[in-house]
């Protein structure tokens, strides 16, 4: 093993996006962008949408889109057993777990099909907005904002897959 290596999760409910061994990864939280290496301090924290960059050596950077989610680092015995050839229960290592409920690897993101969920989607949106300025009652207004909340986040999500195709793809 190298000893700037660490072991790297990135996973959804459906699937894990990327387990492997990395020595950067760059995301970003609430409070700003961060970078994590080997022997990094241990910390939970949110990470907002947009790209996570996982970097390994000799190996092209890879990036993933996250649509927001929880990053967990953890760096003592035998935390990247499993993930980093040669770490045992008895090695310091460090290890970097991202949950999102959403995210793709940015070069396969279908942009055709961004583009029809953003157009799905501001039609939608349209919609729920010309609806909740006819919702009467508080259960009605509830119902609006809800639906309001969800119309603007899958725009949100297509637009994000959009500029992160134009960019990285």
């Amino acid at each position: 093993m190298a000893d700037h290596a660490m072991g790297v999760e990135v996973v959804t409910p459906e699937s894990a996006l990327f387990r492997g061994t990395a020595t950067l990864v760059v995301a970003a939280t609430s409070e700003g962008d961060f970078s994590v290496m080997a022997d990094h301090a241990e910390l939970i924290g949110d990470v907002v949408p947009g790209i996570v960059r996982i970097e390994a050596e000799g190996q092209d950077p890879l990036s993933i889109l996250v649509h927001g989610g929880f990053v967990q680092v953890t760096t003592a015995d035998g935390a990247a057993e499993g993930i980093v050839d040669g770490v045992g229960a008895s090695d310091r290592s460090t290890r970097v777990t991202i949950l999102a409920r959403i995210a793709e690897i940015a070069h396969e993101i279908d942009k055709p099909r961004a583009e029809r969920a953003k157009n799905n989607a501001e039609v939608r949106l349209a919609e729920v907005r010309a609806s909740s300025t006819r919702a009467g009652d508080d259960a009605s207004l509830s119902e609006a904002l809800i639906d309001l909340a969800q119309a603007e986040a899958d725009l949100a999500r297509a637009e994000m897959r959009l500029a992160t195709s134009a960019v990285l793809g």
